[in-house]
């Protein structure tokens, strides 16, 4: 697994936060390996939830399902990053309608233009930067099960490690530092920024820099996820290698337009506010309700099924005045229509300054190949927005070449080829650095927290396998043995109660041992 570098280089991670799943990817020295989660999944969740009563912390693929969280779970972390961070000049988007914001079931907080999340289990508030760190502590660990796998079980070096994040190139400076001291507080000190489109074109180059071609070749990319959408024009041209006849390509990365509100929610929401004005059944509830929580997930799943149908129905459960299911239905024209203004002339507005950027249609030519990647770009209205903007035929055929996980093996990539990996601490001034350490101590203590909360619920399973076993063991080979009397059973019975007790819930390490004896 390893290389001839030196065994003082770091491991360098490449991480991708999106606002449904964060995607994880390991650099050269690993071969790219995926990083899976703790259930073996590609993807977390990038979600935190904090139960009633004293446990742990359930982080990324352990949270709860974003549909049915309370107020205590709090989802889409990289857009509370981003509107709770922004700089003073950016657009504020918190009244849109269209916006993800109003959705939110957690309570954010606003004080001195600070915003932190209160946590009603916890009676505890939280930075946008404090719930990043969370999800990267969380990370890391993933991450260090992974090299003791691919290492065979060694430890060796699972400390050290780079995080590479690929971010848009319209993140503000202030979201970028606050990956970093996110990074800092889950005691991983190195760390960089990748911009999303230099990630692309380096996937893009590892895949087909070694195809030979006679002329540049320009591609367009475009990236549309749940919340953000990405458009670059790439020009692929040719270059000839040393001592040798052969031609291979190099790509270059000519413009980017990024937004950090276009996304696939976008058509959610369309359809959420076309039901409730529709539907007579449903009240204009509460967005920030469950109700509303469901017929959002309701509209997304119509969604995905309109991609594959011209017309579907999808039925929402307990949404009605008198708490019926409400069934939706809806067609491919009508959903365009809907999205007409918000998303497909906006992507197509996208699409055209990113060409302008590049040069203009005189300078770019031709482009012949179109690379899609995200959720959103599997729309048929959003294809068909490339496709007009270009002037394809129906029939034009767009490339996949470009994963879901592209951008952290794009991060990977960067960090790998990088000469150096500066851990910036020169820069930060006194106000920052008591910031990070004062988040490092919290997530130092929640984390020792959190380790107690398990062994104790380890301890508790023990115990409820234990009363099993003997109950059990009466009807096995010497069970005669076992105690007869009702107050054995009684206390058998009596310990299975406690288990499921508010006393339990609340007891200490030393008073489940205690029981388990």
């Amino acid at each position: 697994m390893t290389d001839d570098k030196s065994s003082t280089a770091p491991t360098i991670v490449g991480i991708d936060i999106g606002s449904l799943t964060t995607k994880v990817t390991l650099g050269s020295s690993c071969d790219y390996e995926l990083v899976r989660n703790a259930h073996g999944g590609h993807t977390s969740p990038t979600a935190i939830t904090f139960p009633q009563g004293k446990h742990r912390r359930l982080i990324g693929e352990d949270a709860s399902e974003i549909s049915r969280a309370d107020g205590n779970t709090i989802s889409m972390l990289d857009r509370l990053l981003i509107d709770s961070l922004k700089d003073s000049d950016a657009p504020n988007d918190k009244e849109d309608p269209l916006s993800l914001s109003s959705f939110r079931r957690y309570q954010v907080l606003t004080s001195n233009d600070h915003q932190k999340v209160y946590v009603l289990n916890t009676e505890k508030e939280y930075s946008a930067t404090a719930l990043v760190a969370m999800l990267l502590g969380n990370i890391k660990r993933n991450v260090i099960a992974t090299l003791k796998r691919l290492n065979n079980g060694d430890e060796t070096n699972t400390e050290n490690l780079h995080f590479v994040f690929a971010v848009p190139p319209n993140y503000p400076e202030s979201t970028c530092n606050a990956l970093k001291d996110a990074s800092f507080a889950a005691s991983v000190s190195s760390c960089s920024v990748a911009y999303s489109p230099q990630c692309m074109a380096e996937v893009y180059q590892r895949k087909f820099g070694d195809v030979d071609i006679e002329k540049e070749k320009m591609a367009l990319v475009v990236e549309m996820g749940h919340t953000r959408t990405s458009v670059s024009v790439l020009k692929k041209h040719p270059i000839k290698e040393d001592e040798s006849d052969k031609t291979t390509s190099k790509v270059k990365v000519l413009s980017n337009i990024s937004s950090s509100t276009l996304g696939a929610s976008l058509v959610d929401i369309a359809l959420y506010y076309h039901f409730i004005s529709t539907i007579s059944d449903l009240s204009d509830f509460k967005t920030d309700s469950r109700a509303a929580q469901r017929l959002l997930a309701g509209c997304s799943k119509l969604k995905h099924q309109l991609s594959m149908l011209s017309e579907n129905t999808q039925l929402v459960e307990n949404i009605g005045k008198n708490d019926n299911d409400v069934k939706l239905s809806c067609t491919r024209d009508v959903m365009k229509q809907l999205c007409q203004e918000s998303v497909v002339d906006k992507l197509k507005g996208m699409i055209k300054t990113a060409i302008e950027k590049a040069g203009g249609k005189d300078t770019v030519g031709e482009i012949e190949t179109v690379e899609i990647s995200g959720g959103g770009a599997r729309i048929p209205f959003v294809q068909g927005a490339i496709r007009d903007v270009l002037g394809k035929d129906d029939d034009f055929v767009f490339a996949r070449s470009l994963d879901d996980t592209s951008l952290a093996f794009g991060a990977a990539l960067n960090g790998s080829l990088s000469d150096s990996l500066s851990q910036e601490t020169d820069s930060i001034d006194d106000d920052r650095k008591e910031l990070r350490d004062e988040l490092l101590k919290d997530e130092l203590a929640m984390s020792q927290q959190d380790t107690l909360y398990m062994k104790a619920d380890e301890l508790r399973n023990k115990i409820e396998a234990l009363i099993l076993n003997l109950r059990s063991a009466r009807h096995r080979k010497h069970g005669t043995l076992l105690p007869t009397s009702d107050d054995f059973s009684a206390f058998l019975e009596g310990t299975d109660n406690w288990l499921f007790s508010d006393e339990c819930s609340n007891a200490t390490l030393e008073d489940k041992a205690n029981n388990n004896n």
